[in-house]
Protein backbone atom coordinates (compact mmCIF):
# COMPACT_ATOMS: atom_id res chain seq x y z
CA UNK A 1 0.00 0.00 0.00
CA UNK A 2 2.83 2.43 0.78
CA UNK A 3 4.42 1.91 -2.63
CA UNK A 4 1.11 2.60 -4.36
CA UNK A 5 0.57 5.76 -2.31
CA UNK A 6 4.06 7.07 -3.08
CA UNK A 7 3.57 6.45 -6.80
CA UNK A 8 0.14 8.11 -6.70
CA UNK A 9 1.63 11.16 -4.99
CA UNK A 10 4.53 11.16 -7.50
CA UNK A 11 7.00 10.92 -4.65
CA UNK A 12 8.59 7.82 -6.17
CA UNK A 13 8.60 6.06 -9.52
CA UNK A 14 7.56 2.47 -10.10
CA UNK A 15 11.20 1.56 -10.67
CA UNK A 16 12.31 3.21 -7.42
CA UNK A 17 9.62 1.38 -5.46
CA UNK A 18 10.54 -1.97 -7.06
CA UNK A 19 14.22 -1.46 -6.28
CA UNK A 20 13.32 -0.52 -2.71
CA UNK A 21 11.24 -3.67 -2.28
CA UNK A 22 14.08 -5.79 -3.67
CA UNK A 23 16.59 -4.15 -1.31
CA UNK A 24 14.25 -4.76 1.62
CA UNK A 25 13.97 -8.46 0.76
CA UNK A 26 17.74 -8.76 0.34
CA UNK A 27 18.26 -7.24 3.79
CA UNK A 28 15.68 -9.54 5.35
CA UNK A 29 17.48 -12.58 3.95
CA UNK A 30 20.66 -11.33 5.63
CA UNK A 31 18.82 -10.99 8.94
CA UNK A 32 18.36 -7.21 8.87
CA UNK A 33 14.96 -5.60 9.31
CA UNK A 34 14.14 -2.53 7.21
CA UNK A 35 11.00 -0.90 5.86
CA UNK A 36 10.37 0.22 2.30
CA UNK A 37 9.77 3.78 3.46
CA UNK A 38 13.02 4.09 5.40
CA UNK A 39 14.99 2.55 2.55
CA UNK A 40 13.60 5.12 0.12
CA UNK A 41 14.37 7.93 2.57
CA UNK A 42 17.94 6.68 3.02
CA UNK A 43 18.39 6.69 -0.76
CA UNK A 44 17.18 10.25 -1.08
CA UNK A 45 14.04 9.33 -3.03
CA UNK A 46 11.83 11.22 -0.56
CA UNK A 47 12.13 13.09 2.71
CA UNK A 48 11.17 11.70 6.11
CA UNK A 49 8.32 14.23 6.29
CA UNK A 50 6.98 13.08 2.91
CA UNK A 51 7.10 9.48 4.11
CA UNK A 52 5.21 10.34 7.29
CA UNK A 53 2.46 12.14 5.35
CA UNK A 54 2.07 9.11 3.05
CA UNK A 55 2.01 6.68 5.99
CA UNK A 56 -0.67 8.76 7.72
CA UNK A 57 -2.79 8.71 4.56
CA UNK A 58 -2.83 4.90 4.44
CA UNK A 59 -3.30 4.59 8.21
CA UNK A 60 0.15 3.21 8.97
CA UNK A 61 1.81 6.13 10.78
CA UNK A 62 2.53 5.40 14.44
CA UNK A 63 4.06 7.95 16.78
CA UNK A 64 5.32 7.48 20.31
CA UNK A 65 5.50 9.60 23.45
CA UNK A 66 9.01 9.32 25.00
CA UNK A 67 7.67 10.40 28.40
CA UNK A 68 4.84 7.92 28.96
CA UNK A 69 5.78 5.36 26.26
CA UNK A 70 2.29 5.36 24.69
CA UNK A 71 2.16 4.66 20.94
CA UNK A 72 -0.54 6.40 18.93
CA UNK A 73 -1.85 5.81 15.41
CA UNK A 74 -1.95 9.13 13.53
CA UNK A 75 -4.38 9.59 10.64
CA UNK A 76 -3.21 13.04 9.58
CA UNK A 77 0.28 14.50 9.76
CA UNK A 78 1.41 18.09 9.25
CA UNK A 79 5.21 18.63 9.52
CA UNK A 80 4.63 22.18 10.78
CA UNK A 81 2.36 21.18 13.65
CA UNK A 82 3.41 19.81 17.04
CA UNK A 83 1.81 16.44 17.76
CA UNK A 84 0.93 16.09 21.45
CA UNK A 85 0.31 12.97 23.53
CA UNK A 86 -3.30 12.78 24.66
CA UNK A 87 -2.21 11.20 27.95
CA UNK A 88 0.55 13.53 29.18
CA UNK A 89 0.76 16.31 26.53
CA UNK A 90 4.34 15.34 25.72
CA UNK A 91 5.58 15.68 22.16
CA UNK A 92 5.01 12.66 19.91
CA UNK A 93 7.90 11.39 17.80
CA UNK A 94 8.00 9.07 14.80
CA UNK A 95 8.24 5.33 15.45
CA UNK A 96 10.31 3.65 12.73
CA UNK A 97 11.58 0.14 12.04
CA UNK A 98 14.26 -1.50 14.26
CA UNK A 99 16.90 -0.42 11.77
CA UNK A 100 15.19 2.86 10.99
CA UNK A 101 15.35 6.45 12.05
CA UNK A 102 16.14 6.96 15.70
CA UNK A 103 13.05 8.59 17.22
CA UNK A 104 13.85 12.11 18.37
CA UNK A 105 11.82 15.11 19.38
CA UNK A 106 11.77 18.15 17.13
CA UNK A 107 14.46 20.83 17.62
CA UNK A 108 11.99 22.85 19.67
CA UNK A 109 12.25 20.36 22.54
CA UNK A 110 14.89 17.83 23.48
CA UNK A 111 13.62 15.12 25.74
CA UNK A 112 14.92 15.39 29.26
CA UNK A 113 17.35 18.27 28.72
CA UNK A 114 16.10 21.69 27.66
CA UNK A 115 12.91 21.46 29.69
CA UNK A 116 14.66 20.40 32.89
CA UNK A 117 14.94 23.19 35.49
CA UNK A 118 18.35 24.67 36.20
CA UNK A 119 19.93 23.22 39.34
CA UNK A 120 22.98 25.45 39.82
CA UNK A 121 23.40 26.32 43.49
CA UNK A 122 21.12 23.54 44.76
CA UNK A 123 22.29 20.82 47.13
CA UNK A 124 21.45 17.29 45.97
CA UNK A 125 22.68 14.19 47.73
CA UNK A 126 25.07 16.24 49.86
CA UNK A 127 26.58 17.93 46.81
CA UNK A 128 26.29 21.62 45.90
CA UNK A 129 25.89 21.97 42.13
CA UNK A 130 28.34 24.41 40.55
CA UNK A 131 27.67 24.29 36.80
CA UNK A 132 26.39 22.11 33.99
CA UNK A 133 29.00 20.07 32.12
CA UNK A 134 26.97 18.13 29.57
CA UNK A 135 23.46 16.95 28.73
CA UNK A 136 22.28 13.73 27.11
CA UNK A 137 19.10 11.89 26.29
CA UNK A 138 18.58 10.59 29.83
CA UNK A 139 19.93 13.38 31.97
CA UNK A 140 22.38 16.16 32.73
CA UNK A 141 25.88 16.02 34.21
CA UNK A 142 26.98 18.80 36.57
CA UNK A 143 30.20 19.77 38.28
CA UNK A 144 29.47 19.75 41.99
CA UNK A 145 31.15 20.06 45.39
CA UNK A 146 30.74 17.15 47.79
CA UNK A 147 30.20 19.21 50.93
CA UNK A 148 31.30 16.77 53.66
CA UNK A 149 34.60 15.95 51.93
CA UNK A 150 35.19 19.30 50.23
CA UNK A 151 36.01 17.68 46.90
CA UNK A 152 34.85 18.20 43.34
CA UNK A 153 32.65 15.48 41.86
CA UNK A 154 30.50 15.02 38.78
CA UNK A 155 26.79 14.59 39.50
CA UNK A 156 24.41 13.07 36.95
CA UNK A 157 20.72 13.91 37.33
CA UNK A 158 17.94 12.03 35.60
CA UNK A 159 15.89 14.31 33.36
CA UNK A 160 12.89 15.78 35.17
CA UNK A 161 10.30 14.48 32.72
CA UNK A 162 11.81 10.98 32.77
CA UNK A 163 11.98 10.75 36.56
CA UNK A 164 8.20 10.39 36.59
CA UNK A 165 8.45 7.16 34.60
CA UNK A 166 9.24 4.06 36.64
CA UNK A 167 10.93 2.29 33.71
CA UNK A 168 13.28 5.19 33.04
CA UNK A 169 14.14 5.38 36.73
CA UNK A 170 14.99 1.66 36.76
CA UNK A 171 17.22 2.08 33.74
CA UNK A 172 18.98 5.10 35.24
CA UNK A 173 19.69 3.21 38.46
CA UNK A 174 20.77 0.15 36.45
CA UNK A 175 23.40 2.36 34.83
CA UNK A 176 24.65 3.45 38.24
CA UNK A 177 24.76 -0.09 39.63
CA UNK A 178 26.59 -1.43 36.59
CA UNK A 179 29.21 1.31 36.71
CA UNK A 180 29.61 1.05 40.50
CA UNK A 181 30.77 -2.56 40.13
CA UNK A 182 33.77 -1.41 38.13
CA UNK A 183 36.96 -0.21 39.82
CA UNK A 184 39.67 0.52 37.27
CA UNK A 185 42.03 3.41 36.57
CA UNK A 186 40.58 3.77 33.06
CA UNK A 187 36.91 3.86 34.10
CA UNK A 188 35.14 6.80 35.73
CA UNK A 189 34.24 5.58 39.22
CA UNK A 190 30.70 5.87 40.63
CA UNK A 191 30.62 7.08 44.25
CA UNK A 192 26.97 7.21 45.26
CA UNK A 193 23.44 6.96 43.84
CA UNK A 194 20.01 7.77 45.16
CA UNK A 195 17.01 10.10 45.26
CA UNK A 196 16.72 13.54 46.83
CA UNK A 197 13.41 15.44 46.88
CA UNK A 198 12.17 13.57 43.83
CA UNK A 199 15.44 14.01 41.91
CA UNK A 200 17.27 10.81 40.96
CA UNK A 201 21.04 11.17 40.77
CA UNK A 202 24.42 9.57 41.12
CA UNK A 203 27.81 11.08 41.87
CA UNK A 204 31.00 10.04 40.17
CA UNK A 205 34.66 10.88 39.89
CA UNK A 206 35.26 14.30 38.34
CA UNK A 207 37.65 14.10 35.38
CA UNK A 208 39.36 17.33 34.29
CA UNK A 209 40.37 17.58 30.64
CA UNK A 210 38.46 16.92 27.44
CA UNK A 211 36.87 14.03 25.61
CA UNK A 212 38.28 12.50 22.46
CA UNK A 213 35.57 14.08 20.31
CA UNK A 214 36.65 17.54 21.47
CA UNK A 215 40.28 16.75 20.73
CA UNK A 216 39.46 15.41 17.27
CA UNK A 217 37.38 18.50 16.53
CA UNK A 218 40.48 20.57 17.29
CA UNK A 219 43.16 18.36 15.71
CA UNK A 220 41.05 16.34 13.19
CA UNK A 221 43.43 13.34 13.31
CA UNK A 222 45.90 11.80 15.74
CA UNK A 223 49.29 10.26 15.20
CA UNK A 224 49.31 6.48 15.01
CA UNK A 225 51.09 6.28 18.36
CA UNK A 226 48.64 8.62 20.13
CA UNK A 227 45.62 6.81 18.69
CA UNK A 228 46.90 3.40 19.78
CA UNK A 229 47.79 4.61 23.28
CA UNK A 230 44.24 5.85 23.70
CA UNK A 231 42.91 2.62 22.18
CA UNK A 232 44.99 0.51 24.56
CA UNK A 233 43.60 2.29 27.61
CA UNK A 234 40.03 1.93 26.37
CA UNK A 235 40.72 -1.77 25.78
CA UNK A 236 42.09 -2.12 29.33
CA UNK A 237 38.84 -0.60 30.63
CA UNK A 238 36.76 -2.90 28.44
CA UNK A 239 38.73 -5.96 29.54
CA UNK A 240 37.93 -5.11 33.17
CA UNK A 241 34.23 -4.60 32.37
CA UNK A 242 33.92 -7.65 30.13
CA UNK A 243 35.52 -9.92 32.74
CA UNK A 244 32.68 -8.83 35.02
CA UNK A 245 30.17 -9.57 32.26
CA UNK A 246 29.34 -5.92 31.64
CA UNK A 247 29.09 -4.65 28.05
CA UNK A 248 29.34 -0.91 27.46
CA UNK A 249 27.47 -0.78 24.09
CA UNK A 250 28.19 2.90 23.37
CA UNK A 251 31.93 3.25 22.81
CA UNK A 252 32.56 6.49 20.89
CA UNK A 253 34.86 9.54 21.13
CA UNK A 254 32.37 11.47 23.29
CA UNK A 255 32.58 8.76 25.96
CA UNK A 256 36.38 8.70 26.11
CA UNK A 257 37.73 11.30 28.53
CA UNK A 258 41.39 12.31 28.36
CA UNK A 259 43.04 13.84 31.43
CA UNK A 260 45.83 16.44 31.04
CA UNK A 261 48.42 13.75 31.87
CA UNK A 262 47.13 11.53 29.04
CA UNK A 263 45.21 9.07 31.21
CA UNK A 264 42.05 7.84 29.50
CA UNK A 265 38.79 7.38 31.41
CA UNK A 266 35.83 5.53 29.89
CA UNK A 267 32.55 7.30 30.62
CA UNK A 268 28.79 6.91 30.34
CA UNK A 269 27.66 3.38 30.96
CA UNK A 270 24.15 4.51 29.99
CA UNK A 271 23.75 1.54 27.67
CA UNK A 272 25.64 -0.93 29.82
CA UNK A 273 24.21 -4.42 29.91
CA UNK A 274 25.08 -6.98 32.52
CA UNK A 275 24.94 -10.22 30.57
CA UNK A 276 23.85 -12.29 33.55
CA UNK A 277 20.69 -10.19 34.00
CA UNK A 278 17.39 -11.77 33.14
CA UNK A 279 17.09 -11.27 29.37
CA UNK A 280 13.43 -10.27 29.47
CA UNK A 281 13.93 -7.64 32.17
CA UNK A 282 17.05 -6.20 30.59
CA UNK A 283 15.43 -6.11 27.18
CA UNK A 284 12.31 -4.32 28.38
CA UNK A 285 14.37 -1.67 30.14
CA UNK A 286 16.59 -1.06 27.13
CA UNK A 287 13.62 -0.91 24.78
CA UNK A 288 11.96 1.59 27.05
CA UNK A 289 15.06 3.76 26.89
CA UNK A 290 14.86 3.82 23.09
CA UNK A 291 18.62 4.18 22.96
CA UNK A 292 20.54 1.38 21.33
CA UNK A 293 23.89 3.01 20.68
CA UNK A 294 25.27 5.58 18.26
CA UNK A 295 24.72 4.63 14.58
CA UNK A 296 28.18 5.63 13.30
CA UNK A 297 29.91 3.50 15.94
CA UNK A 298 27.41 0.65 16.28
CA UNK A 299 28.34 -2.93 15.40
CA UNK A 300 26.23 -4.54 12.63
CA UNK A 301 24.79 -7.19 14.94
CA UNK A 302 23.79 -4.48 17.42
CA UNK A 303 22.09 -2.55 14.61
CA UNK A 304 20.07 -5.64 13.64
CA UNK A 305 18.97 -6.36 17.21
CA UNK A 306 20.49 -4.83 20.37
CA UNK A 307 20.07 -8.17 22.16
CA UNK A 308 22.80 -9.64 19.94
CA UNK A 309 25.42 -7.22 21.30
CA UNK A 310 28.23 -8.83 23.25
CA UNK A 311 31.80 -7.90 24.24
CA UNK A 312 32.89 -8.12 20.59
CA UNK A 313 30.41 -5.36 19.75
CA UNK A 314 32.40 -3.06 22.04
CA UNK A 315 35.58 -4.04 20.18
CA UNK A 316 33.92 -3.14 16.88
CA UNK A 317 33.02 0.30 18.25
CA UNK A 318 36.59 0.73 19.45
CA UNK A 319 37.73 -0.05 15.91
CA UNK A 320 35.45 2.63 14.47
CA UNK A 321 36.78 5.08 17.05
CA UNK A 322 40.37 4.33 16.03
CA UNK A 323 39.43 4.65 12.35
CA UNK A 324 37.91 8.08 13.06
CA UNK A 325 40.99 9.18 15.01
CA UNK A 326 43.38 8.08 12.27
CA UNK A 327 41.38 8.95 9.15
CA UNK A 328 39.67 12.14 10.26
CA UNK A 329 36.29 10.74 9.24
CA UNK A 330 33.97 7.91 10.21
CA UNK A 331 34.09 4.79 8.01
CA UNK A 332 30.38 4.84 7.21
CA UNK A 333 28.26 7.94 6.80
CA UNK A 334 24.88 8.80 5.34
CA UNK A 335 21.85 11.03 5.47
CA UNK A 336 20.04 8.93 8.06
CA UNK A 337 20.78 6.31 10.75
CA UNK A 338 19.41 3.51 8.57
CA UNK A 339 21.73 4.44 5.70
CA UNK A 340 24.73 4.45 8.04
CA UNK A 341 23.77 1.07 9.51
CA UNK A 342 23.16 -0.48 6.09
CA UNK A 343 26.66 0.55 5.00
CA UNK A 344 28.10 -0.92 8.19
CA UNK A 345 26.29 -4.21 7.55
CA UNK A 346 27.75 -4.29 4.03
CA UNK A 347 31.21 -3.46 5.45
CA UNK A 348 32.51 -1.60 2.39
CA UNK A 349 34.67 1.30 3.58
CA UNK A 350 37.61 3.33 2.32
CA UNK A 351 40.85 1.76 3.51
CA UNK A 352 42.87 3.71 6.05
CA UNK A 353 45.96 3.73 3.86
CA UNK A 354 44.02 5.33 1.02
CA UNK A 355 43.30 8.21 3.36
CA UNK A 356 46.70 8.32 5.09
CA UNK A 357 49.78 6.80 3.51
CA UNK A 358 51.80 7.04 6.73
CA UNK A 359 49.65 4.41 8.47
CA UNK A 360 51.51 1.07 8.60
CA UNK A 361 49.80 -1.90 6.95
CA UNK A 362 49.88 -3.74 10.27
CA UNK A 363 47.91 -0.95 11.97
CA UNK A 364 45.36 -0.92 9.15
CA UNK A 365 44.98 -4.69 9.55
CA UNK A 366 44.53 -4.23 13.30
CA UNK A 367 41.66 -1.76 12.83
CA UNK A 368 40.11 -3.87 10.06
CA UNK A 369 40.05 -6.89 12.35
CA UNK A 370 38.35 -4.91 15.10
CA UNK A 371 35.74 -3.82 12.54
CA UNK A 372 35.05 -7.18 10.92
CA UNK A 373 31.34 -7.50 10.05
CA UNK A 374 31.33 -11.07 11.38
CA UNK A 375 31.97 -10.96 15.16
CA UNK A 376 33.82 -14.30 14.93
CA UNK A 377 36.46 -12.65 12.73
CA UNK A 378 37.26 -9.95 15.29
CA UNK A 379 39.71 -10.27 18.16
CA UNK A 380 38.41 -12.86 20.59
CA UNK A 381 38.54 -10.37 23.44
CA UNK A 382 40.22 -7.14 24.54
CA UNK A 383 43.26 -8.99 25.88
CA UNK A 384 44.03 -10.47 22.46
CA UNK A 385 43.80 -6.97 20.96
CA UNK A 386 46.18 -5.62 23.62
CA UNK A 387 48.63 -8.44 22.88
CA UNK A 388 48.48 -7.57 19.18
CA UNK A 389 49.33 -3.92 19.88
CA UNK A 390 52.17 -4.98 22.19
CA UNK A 391 53.53 -7.17 19.38
CA UNK A 392 53.56 -4.18 17.02
CA UNK A 393 55.59 -2.26 19.58
CA UNK A 394 58.06 -5.11 20.08
CA UNK A 395 58.62 -5.24 16.33
CA UNK A 396 58.97 -1.44 16.18
CA UNK A 397 56.01 -1.05 13.83
CA UNK A 398 54.82 1.67 16.22
CA UNK A 399 56.59 3.53 19.02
Amino acid sequence: RLGQELIKRRLATVTQVRKGIQAREDLRRSGTNATLGNLLVSRGVLTLQELMVALATIGELHMSCPACRVTTKVDKYDPDERMSCEHCSGELVYVSSPLGEKPAPSPRRRMGTDDSPTLEGRVIGGCRIVKRIAAGGMGTVYEAEQINLGRTVALKVLAADLSRDETFVKRFLLEARAAAELNHRNIIHINDAGEDSGIFYYTMEYVPGENLAQRLKRERTLSVDDALRIGEQVAEALLHAHERKIIHRDIKPENIMIKPDGTVKLADLGLAKKTVLDDTAASSITQAGSVLGTPHYMAPEQARDFRFADHRSDLYSLGVTLYRALAGQVPFDGGSPIEVMMKAVEGEKTSLRELREDIPQEVEALVDRLMAVDPDRRFRDARVFLNAVASLRRHHVVQ
